[in-house]
């Protein structure tokens, strides 16, 4: 029975509540520690003061809001996932706030909820993002998908601009489906650059694959044109 208390306790999700409203940090706490497998471990009123306690009780998962006075959640976040890049964040939002749910992913955020969520809702989210999973409200994915995709084309868009005259010819040769040989033999390079070349495209994209490469050129207008 002991051994079994003990486990018990092991796999406790040992939790803090970030809010600059005692109100909500205490409606929080009232909602989880009656919960056998949740123990709030500390609450923090501030972002600075989230990281200190971060620091202090280690929790596995940290119920952060994102609006808060002084330094946000968003820094928050960042600053705990660079420290403890296994400690789990769950952001709470309003659903006006996109922008800084798509900031959070970008600073390590496991999750997001709306604030008008429910509790078996809460509940769910935090046993999930305790077990390693990620977890985006549906009321708000479509939105920040949508948001993310935008963001990402904007900045590849900007890329763009950044591809050399040499870069240009290369990935006009990769769409042609040109192998490294190919394209070293067309301009007259050698072998090893001609892969550093199609290496640093990939990169300066956020692409992955060759074929990739080919289908963004012929989307942004960087193949000749016919005739």
């Amino acid at each position: 029975m002991a051994g079994e208390g003990q486990l018990m306790a092991t796999n406790k999700i040992r939790l803090m509540v970030v809010d600059d409203h005692e109100v909500v940090r205490t409606g929080l706490r009232a909602i989880l520690e009656p919960e056998d497998d949740i123990e709030v471990v500390a609450e923090a009123p501030s972002a600075v003061e989230a990281a200190r306690q971060a620091d202090a009780h280690q929790p596995n998962v940290v119920l952060m809001d994102v609006r808060m006075e002084g330094m946000n959640g968003i820094e928050a976040c960042r600053i705990i996932k660079n420290s403890h890049p296994d400690m789990a964040v769950l952001m709470l939002t309003s659903f006006s706030e996109e922008e800084a749910v798509t900031s959070a992913i970008m600073a390590g955020a496991s999750g997001f909820l709306l604030k008008n969520v429910g509790r078996a809702e809460l509940l769910k989210a935090i046993r999930a993002v305790g077990a390693g999973q990620s977890l985006l409200d549906p009321a708000v994915t479509r939105s920040v998908i949508d948001r993310y995709a935008k963001l990402l084309e904007s900045e590849r868009d900007r890329a763009v601009d950044a591809i050399s005259d040499r870069e240009r010819e290369v990935i006009t040769l990769v769409a042609q489906g040109m192998t490294n040989r190919q394209i070293a033999e067309q301009l007259v390079i050698s072998e090893n650059t001609a892969r550093n070349h199609v290496s640093r495209i990939l990169e300066k994209l956020n692409l992955t694959r060759r074929s990739e490469a080919a289908v963004f050129a012929a989307q942004h207008g960087l193949l000749p044109e016919d005739g």
